[in-house]
């Protein structure tokens, strides 16, 4: 706990892959833009400085309430409030990024987005199944991508390029832009080559952990007369060779990697700016997502080549209102639906290729269909926030193994929230959010080796739910502001892998079950000074507790209480940031992470790591950054995770604009 007063006596600014000041007004928390300071649910939002990231997990690494765990550099999955994986919503621009196959457990996925396409990061606390839909239990991560601005006719474009010490990353982008009064595009091209990582305490090499990473994206926007706009987005990012280092280093495998790892979405959206009151706003989506994976692994000593391959291909509909049929009271109502086709393969290859039942039944389907309406309310001090949302889940799964199965499942939930201005800078704020999670493909259908276990199919289960009730204060200032929760989540009809007396493949049997109840609490505190015009220091730490009250054991994979200090000095032509992030220890351990072979049985030791970071606009056109990371050559690894933190090293990017 000492951890915890030296946090608590220094402070902390937003992180270096963040902009030095915080976003003032958010759209997660209702599907409308709404200020923060007097929203009724935690949410933290900040603009991206994507040319100090290597992936955008790290865009989360230091965000109050969020802790980052990476199982391979090719992974990087959020904890919110403890929660991760399928129980954890991702948002793309509005859209829903989770599809049916995402996993339970640490993931991938998050990191196949392109950081260098985004503008804008919220996190919604708490809160986000009525906004967005299932899989938001503990909150919600919405992703807001750049959009190329109108303006007077003119071209604008940008190169970048960026390297780690010891060859650990070496990447370039380029960028064009066209912007008039009522057109605008953009075309990004992007490519990356991430060699493996060392180790704090020595600079040992992680062998195998590099892969390539090549990425595109098209915009373009058009006014349609005065009320109408149009924004289309294309877009492509695909990862190669993707090893899963801690399943080489622990498990025998002398190959097991992702072969391919792509993401592909494109949209079109028509938004209308209005001035009736039934009708102030309006948007009409469709949207369309695919996502392949294709694994290659095989054993020590073995001559069987084992190739899997899973495809998601999803649309969405997203059609909303923004209505203010009284003075004060601002309502979005729509509707939403998505549906996932899924193919799914597997393939052992010796002498000869055997066909053979895929992780998933091939050819399963999966929709959504939403109703919801979302409810804002501001009178004098009181600002009031109220929503509901409807949404009815079918799967449809031709197993080969057990015959066709089709299931059909419902949810509604709730969220209300009030604040109060005590002054124009200090407000108060409740809430109380249900949120819920509907099985999905990974849920129901998964046949096979995953992770350290073998899964068989579940077809028998009903949806998961939590509710969060959240408590805290916010001040904000022209050089202060704070802002503390406290919250406490319940969770029923949790959807838990208990284990059997069976072995296949040498690995033990589970098979999956709605027989868990747990609870989550914890706090949140962040706060940023600014001293003088040029100086600024603040600070932030999280807790969360989770119980697993059927099984009377700490829930799994819980972070440990961790936060950052950092310090900033604005120059003229650029600024220097020193930032400490650390983790204390994590001892509470369940009987799966004991198990867990990324993890010591006895716990994850605490650590602290410093960074030093320097901006410089050096010309008009270029512009020069640096980081140094893990200056001490900590040794540490983040808790649960598979692959150790980066040691010593020193990044460079350059970047020239016109």
């Amino acid at each position: 706990m000492n951890l915890l007063l030296v946090s608590i006596l220094g402070v902390r600014l937003a992180i270096s892959s963040l902009s030095d000041t915080l976003v003032n007004v958010v759209v997660s928390a209702s599907r409308q833009p709404v200020a923060t300071q007097r929203l009724a649910i935690p949410v933290y939002a900040a603009k991206v400085k994507s040319s100090a990231l290597m992936n955008t997990p790290e865009l989360l690494s230091s965000v109050p309430g969020v802790f980052l765990q990476r199982t391979n550099q090719g992974g990087g999955s959020a904890f919110v409030r403890g929660l991760t994986g399928n129980q954890t919503l991702l948002v793309l621009d509005g859209i829903r990024f989770n599809n049916s196959t995402f996993r339970y457990g640490p993931n991938q996925y998050l990191n196949t987005i392109d950081p260098f396409s985004l503008d804008q990061i919220e996190v919604v606390r708490g809160s986000g199944s009525v906004q967005y839909g299932s899989d938001a239990l503990s909150g919600a991560v919405h992703l807001i991508s750049k959009k190329p601005s109108f303006g007077k006719k003119d071209w604008s474009g940008q190169i970048l390029g960026r390297g780690i010490s010891q060859g650990m990353e070496l990447s370039g982008l380029a960028q064009v832009n066209f912007q008039s009064e009522r057109n605008s595009f953009s075309i990004v091209a992007g490519k990356k080559t991430f060699g493996d990582i060392t180790r704090g305490g020595g600079g040992s090499f992680q062998r195998p952990t590099g892969y390539e990473e090549q990425n595109l994206q098209l915009q373009y926007r058009a006014k349609l007369g005065n009320h109408w706009t149009l924004e289309n987005l294309i877009q492509q990012n695909t990862q190669d060779h993707v090893p899963v280092y801690h399943k080489i280093q622990l498990e025998n495998f002398a190959l097991h990697e992702m072969t391919l790892q792509s993401y592909r979405r494109a949209f079109s959206r028509l938004l209308y700016q209005g001035d009736q009151s039934w009708m102030q706003s309006a948007e009409l989506t469709a949207s369309f997502q695919e996502s392949l994976e294709q694994r290659a692994l095989q054993k020590k000593g073995s001559a069987t080549l084992r190739k899997e391959e899973d495809q998601v291909r999803t649309i969405g509909f997203i059609g909303q209102i923004k209505s203010e049929f009284i003075p004060g009271l601002h309502s979005m109502t729509g509707l939403e639906y998505y549906a996932d086709g899924v193919r799914s393969s597997r393939h052992d290859i010796t002498t000869k290729t055997s066909a053979l039942r895929a992780l998933y039944p091939d050819k399963s389907q999966y929709s959504s269909l939403s109703a919801f309406s979302l409810h804002e309310f501001a009178y004098r001090a009181w600002q009031v926030h109220a929503g509901l949302r409807y949404q009815h889940t079918s799967a449809f799964l031709p197993d080969t193994t057990v015959g066709n199965t089709t299931i059909s499942l419902g949810a509604l939930v709730y969220d209300g929230g009030i604040s109060f201005a005590i002054s124009p800078q200090v407000t108060v704020f409740g809430s109380v959010s249900s949120g819920f999670r509907a099985p999905n493909l990974d849920d129901l259908g998964s046949l096979g080796i995953v992770d350290f276990r073998y899964e068989q199919p579940a077809y028998q289960l009903k949806p998961e739910y939590s509710l969060t009730k959240n408590i805290g204060f916010r001040v904000q200032s022209r050089r202060y502001r704070a802002e503390w929760t406290a919250f406490h989540t319940s969770l029923t009809h949790l959807i838990t892998r208990v284990k059997t007396a069976e072995i296949s493949q040498g690995y033990p049997v589970y098979r999956k079950e709605n027989v868990d109840q747990a609870y989550l609490y914890g706090f949140e505190w962040s706060q940023t000074l600014t001293l003088g015009e040029h100086f600024s220091i603040g600070n932030s730490i999280s807790y969360v507790l989770g119980q697993n009250q059927t099984q009377n054991e700490p829930m799994r994979r819980i972070p440990p209480l961790n936060g950052n200090v950092s310090l900033d000095y604005q120059l003229a032509k650029g600024n220097i940031a020193l930032l400490w992030n650390f983790a204390d220890r994590q001892d509470r351990l369940s009987a799966g992470d004991k198990s867990d072979n990324r993890m010591n049985s006895a716990g994850t030791a605490g650590w602290g790591i410093l960074q030093l970071q320097a901006n410089y606009k050096m010309t008009p056109h270029i512009q020069l950054g640096m980081q140094g990371v893990n200056l001490g050559d900590v040794p540490y690894r983040m808790h649960g995770s598979g692959i150790d933190g980066m040691g010593r090293s020193f990044h460079l990017q350059i970047g020239y604009q016109w």
